[in-house]
């Protein structure tokens, strides 16, 4: 069923206004992809691609990393929520700075 709801590689697309866009009303894109158990999230504010970031997240190990589905939800303030990455069981958090996300370490 993953196959069909997440492709290969694993891909989720989601909107959310995150008080990184020069417009309220356009909502920001993230693109998570799951590349050979490296996930990364592409963030285009927005929707403006000239100023599209490049998230890295968790390197996932061990049979099967691959195949897991990236999972983005958002958290904490309303205004400036963070970004909640949860892949494998595992989750990762980004701190939304106000006008981007940084690893919470």
């Amino acid at each position: 069923m993953d196959d069909v709801r997440y492709g290969y590689p694993r891909t989720t697309h989601v909107d959310h206004i995150v008080g990184h866009e020069l417009d309220p009303r356009v909502p920001t894109h993230f693109t998570a992809l799951n590349l050979r158990g490296q996930v990364v999230i592409f963030e285009v504010p927005g929707g403006d691609p000239e100023h599209a970031r490049l998230l890295q997240g968790p390197h996932l190990v061990g049979t099967g990393a691959d195949l897991a589905p990236v999972l983005l939800t958002f958290s904490g303030d309303a205004k400036h929520p963070d970004l909640v990455v949860t892949v494998n069981g595992l989750q990762v958090l980004f701190h939304n700075t106000g006008t981007s996300y940084a690893p919470m370490r």
